[in-house]
């Protein structure tokens, strides 16, 4: 599984049932510049850009097909919404698992950035009504990554975190 060059320090893990721990969430050091695009947040895009590559080649090394990818729908989720409108940033992983018949179970988030609980719980709860074609054998501890990073330029400022695997 691909790792990425800048830190994420992980000061604990996030149980499910409400016990919230909280994990330190570090910028990656990009560049500052005032191009209509800037060095910023191009660097941003990039990064959103590997972990949405690093969830899909996760899946793939798994042998899991998508038969359907639920959503979230942010008006389902107001303290979700909150978050991301007032662009709090941070990560956390959403572990899972894929039994024979391609149902999720076991759906818990870890290393989760004070913040962005809100938004773990979503994804948790999104990510418990994905499906996937039949596998062989039970298929355990999948992770996938999810950023919320925003730029500090003005250019990309109004624009949402990046969504996708």
């Amino acid at each position: 599984m691909k790792r990425f060059a800048w830190p994420i320090v992980v000061l604990a893990l996030a149980a499910p049932g409400g016990a919230s721990a909280q994990a330190a969430f570090a910028r990656p050091d990009c560049p500052k510049a005032d191009a209509a695009l800037s060095a910023e947040a191009r660097c941003v895009r990039d990064v959103r850009k590997q972990w949405q590559q690093s969830n899909f080649d996760t899946l793939q090394g798994a042998g899991l097909v998508f038969r359907h990818m639920a959503r979230p729908s942010l008006d389902e989720y107001p303290a979700a919404k909150e978050a991301i409108e007032n662009k709090t940033e941070g990560s956390f992983t959403v572990v899972f698992s894929v039994a024979p018949d391609g149902s999720v179970y076991n759906v818990a988030a870890v290393d989760v950035t004070a913040g962005v609980e809100p938004l773990a719980r979503m994804w948790v709860e999104t990510i418990g009504k994905w499906t996937f074609a039949k596998v062989g054998q039970a298929v355990t501890d999948v992770e996938h990554r999810r950023i919320y990073l925003y730029a500090k330029d003005a250019a990309e400022s109004t624009r949402k975190p990046s969504g996708g695997l």
